[in-house]
C-alpha cells in the first residue's frame, strides 16, 4: 500500500470533488479589501511559517527550504526582519478592527532552528503591534533541543508550548524516515523542555512507516505513554509525489508501507492503548492527559487565522490566501512593501459552515449544535442539514459511523476509521496539493485544487 492522494478510494474521490477550489493571483488592492471586509471577528489566531531546514526528511510534504548551517544565522536574521515588516502591513491594514490575538503558532520547516534571541525580538514586535501576550507555540525537532542551555533560552524567550517531532522511538523507523535525531535525543529534549518550564508538550508519532509492523507501533505507543508529556499526536506517513521518498518507494528502493488492514489496526491501537494510559482522545489523531491540545488545524479550517511568512496559508473566514513559497520572492515582495500573497479565493459562509462541521465532527470527534448556532447565528439542521453534505451525514447515521442527539453529533468508535480516511484524503488532495503547486512557480496566475 502507498498512502498517496488516490489510496482512500471513494474518500479520495469525494475529497477531490467536494473541496475543489480555484486560487487566483490577486491585485494587492483587492487582497487588502478582502482582508478588511471578510475579517469580522475580533479574536483571531496567528500562524508564522518558518521554511528553513538543515536537511530534508524522506516524506516531508511541507513548504521548506534547505539552508546550510553556516548560513543559518544570516538568513534567519533577514527573515525575522521581513516577518516584522509583513506583520506591520497587517497591523496597518487591520488597525480599525481592534484585533485580539488569542493564539500564536509557528510551523515549518523547522521553527526550533530560530534561537531564543530572535523569537524574543519577533514576539515583542507582535505584542506591540497587536497588544497581545508575547507567547508562542512552536514545532521543534529533538536534535535542536538536546542542548539544555538552548532549550532554556527558547522557553525564556516566550515559547510556552512545543510540539516535538519524535516520530518514533525505534532507530530503524527513524532511519527509514530520514530523521537525523536519535531516540536518546528525543528523551533528552522532553526532559530539557520540562526542566526549562515549558507549559505544554506534545509529541508527534508516525505510523504506516515502510516495514513497520503492528508490534513496532504498539511499542512506540507504549513508550510514548511513559513520557512526561501532555499530548501524543499520531499521524500516518503520507506519500506525496514531490518528496524524496515517493520516487524511491515507487522504484522499489524503499520497501512498501503496511497494508490497509494494518492501517486499521494501527488506528485502533491508538484508541485502545492511549486512553488506558490516561490519554483521552481530543481529536481523531490526538490524545491528551489534561484536555489541552496543540491546536492548529481548527484555525486553518475554521478561521480566523492571519498567517505570515514564506509558504504560509491564511483564512479570515471569508478569504483564504497563500503566500509565495519562494524565499527570494518573499523577500522582494516585503522590500516593495507588498503582501507576499501568491493566490487567494473568497469563501462563502456556507462553505465555512461545512468546513467547521468537518473539523468538529471528523477531527475533534463531536459537533455541538449550540456552538454552531453561536458561531453562524443559524440552526445546524436548517443551514447544513439540507445540503448535499447534510444528506451525506444522514447516510453516516444509517451506517452508525456517527450518532446524533438533540445537543450534538458525535463520531462513533466504528466511524473512527471512516473519519481518518476522510481526513487524510483531504490533507493529501488539498493542503498537500497547495504546497505542491505553489512550489512550482512563485506567482502563478491560477491554481486549481485538487
Amino acid at each position: 500500500m502507498i498512502l498517496d492522494r488516490n489510496s482512500f478510494r471513494i474518500w479520495s474521490f469525494i475529497a477531490k470533488r467536494a473541496f475543489k477550489a480555484e486560487f487566483i493571483k490577486p491585485k494587492m488592492s483587492d487582497a487588502i479589501d478582502s482582508l478588511r471586509r471578510t475579517l469580522k471577528e475580533t479574536e483571531v489566531a496567528m500562524y508564522i511559517h518558518i521554511p528553513f531546514c538543515t536537511g530534508t526528511c524522506m516524506f516531508c510534504p511541507y513548504v521548506r527550504r534547505p539552508v546550510p548551517k553556516q548560513k543559518l544565522e544570516e538568513i534567519v536574521g533577514k527573515y525575522v526582519r521581513a516577518l516584522i515588516k509583513e506583520l506591520e502591513m497587517y497591523h496597518n491594514i487591520l488597525k480599525d478592527h481592534e484585533l485580539k490575538i488569542v493564539d500564536i503558532h509557528a510551523g515549518g520547516g523547522t521553527p526550533s532552528l530560530i534561537t531564543g534571541k530572535y523569537w524574543k525580538i519577533l514576539l515583542e514586535s507582535i505584542s506591540e503591534l497587536f497588544n497581545t501576550e508575547p507567547k508562542i507555540a512552536i514545532e521543534a525537532n529533538p536534535e535542536d533541543l538536546r542542548d539544555e542551555a538552548k532549550t532554556f533560552d527558547l522557553i525564556d524567550s516566550g515559547v510556552n508550548e512545543v510540539s516535538l517531532g519524535v516520530q518514533s522511538f525505534n532507530p530503524k523507523m527513524l532511519k527509514i524516515l530520514g530523521r537525523r535525531h536519535s531516540v536518546n535525543d528525543s528523551l533528552v529534549a522532553i526532559e530539557n523542555l520540562r526542566n526549562a518550564g515549558c507549559k505544554y508538550i506534545n509529541i508527534d508519532l508516525m505510523y504506516m512507516i515502510p516495514t513497520q509492523t503492528i508490534k513496532d507501533w504498539v511499542l512506540d505507543l507504549e513508550k510514548a505513554s511513559q513520557q512526561e508529556v501532555d499530548e501524543i499526536t499520531c499521524y500516518p506517513t503520507l506519500i506525496t509525489p514531490y518528496t524524496i521518498g515517493y520516487k524511491l518507494i515507487r522504484e522499489g528502493k524503499i520497501p512498501p508501507q503496511p497494508d490497509s488492514e494494518t492501517f486499521k489496526e494501527m488506528i485502533y491501537a491508538c484508541e485502545n492503548i492511549l486512553p488506558s494510559k490516561g490519554f483521552k482522545g481530543v481529536e481523531i489523531y490526538g490524545y491528551s492527559r489534561n484536555q489541552w491540545k496543540y491546536i492548529t488545524v481548527n484555525y486553518e479550517m475554521e478561521g480566523p487565522l492571519i498567517s505570515v511568512g514564506c509558504g504560509a496559508t491564511g483564512f479570515t473566514g471569508g478569504f483564504e490566501y497563500q503566500n509565495t513559497c519562494f524565499i527570494e520572492e518573499y523577500f522582494n515582495s516585503i522590500l516593495q512593501n507588498k503582501l507576499p500573497i501568491a493566490g487567494a479565493r473568497n469563501v462563502t459562509e456556507k462553505e465555512r459552515a461545512i468546513r467547521y462541521t468537518v473539523t468538529r465532527l471528523f477531527i475533534c470527534r463531536a459537533l455541538s449544535k449550540r456552538e454552531f448556532k453561536l458561531k453562524f447565528k443559524k440552526e445546524f439542521d436548517e443551514y447544513v442539514g439540507n445540503t448535499v453534505f447534510g444528506k451525506f451525514l444522514k447516510i453516516l447515521k444509517i451506517t452508525r459511523d456517527i450518532e446524533e442527539s438533540v445537543e450534538e453529533i458525535t463520531l462513533t468508535r466504528k466511524g473512527l476509521l471512516m473519519a481518518h480516511k476522510v481526513c487524510w484524503a483531504f490533507v493529501l488532495n488539498v493542503p498537500c496539493r497547495m504546497a505542491e503547486e505553489y512550489s512550482k512557480t512563485p506567482w502563478p496566475l491560477k491554481v486549481v485544487i485538487p
